[in-house]
């Protein structure tokens, strides 16, 4: 079996990986961490800025693939057989193209909370995966603020 865990380094994120580590552990399965990274930003400045917006980038994706790489190395200290990877792109159509490449039998991610209003406008990553994939899909809800 095969599992797909998007992330995206938000508070949400220990959770989702708790789960998936959770699963994969009880299933035996293999495990794919993936982190969709932001695009180039398209607008950069030219001139004094220049050099500065690259190596913020870089700097900002040196980490990410940091990230990735220590929340891979935590699966399989914990046995379980994982992988890493990060990839640029609009996070939904990414998610589901590294479904489809792994073959993944289950793709785990993460739901914000954020309200139905905020959804209805902006659409939702979790939701867009949700809509169009052909693999089942495992949400893993925000964590609850009990204020």
């Amino acid at each position: 079996m095969k599992l797909l865990v998007a992330t995206d380094f938000s508070p949400q994120t220990k959770k989702v990986l708790r789960v998936a580590r959770r699963l994969a552990s009880a299933l035996s399965a293999e495990l794919c961490v993936l982190h969709v990274a932001a695009p180039e930003p398209a607008f950069k400045t030219y001139g004094v800025g220049e050099r500065q917006d690259r190596e913020v980038t870089a700097a900002e994706y040196r980490e990410e693939r940091r990230l990735v790489r220590e929340a891979a190395q935590s699966m399989r200290d914990a046995g379980i057989d994982a992988t890493g990877i990060m990839v640029q792109g609009p996070p939904a159509k990414v998610i589901l193209e590294e479904a489809d490449k792994l073959d993944a039998d289950l793709v785990v991610l993460g739901s914000h909370g954020f309200g139905a209003v905020f959804k209805m406008l902006l659409g939702s990553v979790s939701s867009a995966v949700l809509k169009k994939s052909g693999r089942p899909v495992l949400i893993v809800p925000a964590e609850r603020d009990d204020d």
